[in-house]
């Protein structure tokens, strides 16, 4: 049986493939999507056939129009990538889909595990709008490919069910299999957390802040732009921080991405974690585990760690990738 793991953000796409039971081939792209025409032009050398193929568009037919997928959002012009609630249900969400399934190779995938923000995953209508989305044929002709099931479960779970399949210290077990477990994903559009205890999930003390990734990096732009001049650049610091790289020209200057971020971090991951701490007032059982996933955790590891004194901390490994690889196992 073959499965993939697919968890579709607004700044990666992060793709887990691979048979069931078996350690996943991990793919990870940038999420940006707009029709083909968008695109901007690469000069004279370094002309699309001669870049790495990880920086080529995966170009996918929608309704007959070609869409150019899995790239730096920066290389389209005039276009906005869509940064609401209802992305699942965007062309720039299709498209990217499709790409993703492209990206695995396959002509046949037995099961697609997918995620949707916590404060989404619990609305039937969303969850089966994106199974239908994703189960059945895709693409032309002899180059289409057939998914046979799609399950959707909340986004932070697959994190959960990674450290669950990966840990090997006998505390961190414990505490998994005992213990009350907060798990908070980071991701670009959305921060959200969701509560473990037992094993068993409790809806009502899971949730979503806006307070993400997004807003983050807003900030990290306009302290760019306030110390070196020019304009807010958020999305060459997303695709900074994407490539590893420590400084951003801002207006000629070269600033450190770490200070800029750690400097907008502050007030974002406040905001982010008083929601939290609303959600968790009804419940009655202290917290023994926080893992940390999603591109924006390492962030959140300070904040979170005064927010629940006496409990284990953990990010956990490949943060970007750990719900993909989380959604590979639960299909087994």
């Amino acid at each position: 049986m073959y499965v993939v793991g697919l968890d579709i953000g607004y700044s990666n796409v992060k793709i887990a493939a691979g048979p069931r039971g078996a350690l996943p081939r991990l793919i990870l792209r940038p999420a940006g999507a707009a029709p083909l025409e968008r695109l901007g032009e690469r000069i004279g050398a370094v002309a699309e056939e001669g870049i790495a193929a990880a920086d080529r568009p995966v170009v996918v037919d929608l309704g007959g129009v070609p869409w150019a997928a899995a790239i730096e959002p920066e290389r389209f012009e005039d276009w906005q990538r869509p940064l609401h609630e209802d992305y699942p249900a965007t062309p720039s969400y299709h498209a990217l889909a499709l790409a993703a399934l492209q990206l695995t190779g396959q002509r046949a995938i037995d099961v697609v595990v997918t995620g949707l923000p916590v404060a989404q995953a619990g609305d039937p209508r969303r969850r089966e709008s994106l199974k239908r989305l994703l189960t059945g044929r895709h693409g032309p002709g002899a180059a289409s490919l057939e998914v046979g099931e799609v399950r959707v479960i909340p986004q932070p779970i697959g994190a959960y069910l990674d450290l669950v399949y990966a840990a090997t210290d006998e505390e961190i077990l414990e505490r998994i299999e005992t213990g009350t477990v907060i798990v908070l994903d980071a991701g670009f559009y959305s921060f959200d957390w969701a509560l473990v205890v037992k094993g068993e999930l409790r809806r009502s003390a899971s949730g979503t802040s806006l307070e993400a990734m997004s807003v983050l990096l807003e900030r990290a732009a306009q302290e760019a732009a306030a110390e070196a001049g020019g304009k807010p650049q958020p999305l060459g610091l997303e695709a900074a921080l994407r490539a590893g790289r420590a400084h951003v020209l801002q207006a000629g200057h070269r600033l450190s991405l770490p200070s800029l971020l750690g400097r907008a971090a502050g007030p974002v991951c406040a905001v982010a974690l008083e929601s939290l701490r609303r959600s968790l007032r009804r419940e009655s059982a202290s917290v023994d585990l926080v893992l940390i996933a999603g591109g924006g955790g390492s962030h959140y590891v300070r904040a979170a760690a005064g927010l629940f004194p006496g409990a284990t901390v953990v990010v956990a490994q490949d943060p970007i990738a750990a719900n993909a690889r989380g959604f590979h196992r639960y299909a087994g």
